[in-house]
């Protein structure tokens, strides 16, 4: 008679981050109440533009693109991205000033990813400033602190993932110089919580007549990993030794 053993494992616990939920909103923009594609929101000086109609299924893959140009309040941007519900959203973009005062720029990116728990979060970005002539100056925004915020989402109820980057302005001075500034990468693990969608918030403010910003970056989750208790490890290896007992019995009797 073949004997079973049945390996338990603790429950996941059904919280979130410690941080507060809320919709995620940038000036004159609307996030989509309910989001089954990807979507992206562009806004520039509260003037808003929804591209989700420019993102495409990438064939053959789980991927969806965006990759677009036009011009919004004045301003010249060149946007693309990667959604993926694995999940990660990678972007990147250029933005061209249209007026010698600064102006501020956000761009939303959400996607629905496979519904689960997930129990960590990584982010990055980089900035490349050209000045024409003078000095132009990358700074937060009024609309959030930090130039990117990496958000899970159930629903339309958003929970920030703890991987917001960059606080230091990214300056460039001289004709036709170009200055990079690296904010780096962030992480976080936290209590496993469950998401079925991901959301990545990137907002500045941009300077000088004809500047020319470009930004690249990324948010991604982590599943929750399951980690079996003591008890159930001994358990696991009592288990094994039962077998190797049971094989070696079946070969003296052969």
């Amino acid at each position: 008679m073949r004997k079973s053993f049945l390996l338990v494992l603790p429950a996941l616990l059904l919280v979130a981050p410690a941080s507060s939920s809320a919709q995620i909103a940038i000036p004159g923009c609307e996030r989509p109440a309910t989001v089954t594609v990807p979507f992206a929101l562009v806004s520039v000086n509260g003037q808003c533009a929804d591209l989700s109609s420019l993102i495409t299924r990438v064939p053959g893959s789980d991927l969806w693109n965006l990759t677009t140009h036009l011009t919004l309040a004045g301003s010249v941007i060149d946007l693309h991205a990667v959604f993926n519900p694995d999940p990660y959203i990678t972007f990147g973009g250029t933005t061209m000033n249209p007026i010698d005062a600064a102006v501020t720029y956000a761009f939303l990116f959400g996607t629905p990813v496979v519904p689960d728990f997930y129990s960590s979060a990584t982010s990055s970005l980089g900035f490349s400033v050209t000045t024409p002539m003078g000095t132009t100056t990358v700074a937060n925004s009024g609309v959030y602190p930090t130039y990117l915020s990496g958000y899970g989402t159930l629903g339309a109820a958003a929970t920030n993932l703890g991987v917001d980057l960059g606080t230091t302005p990214c300056v460039a001075s001289g004709t036709g110089v170009t200055t990079t500034c690296d904010q780096g990468m962030a992480s976080n693990t936290f209590a496993p919580g469950f998401y079925d969608n991901l959301e990545a918030l990137v907002t500045y403010t941009q300077d000088r007549t004809a500047s020319t910003v470009a930004f690249t970056g990324a948010v991604t989750l982590e599943q929750a990993t399951v980690t079996p208790e003591p008890t159930t490890l001994v358990l696991v290896g009592i288990g094994l030794m039962v077998i190797g007992a049971a094989a070696r019995g079946r070969r003296k009797l052969v």
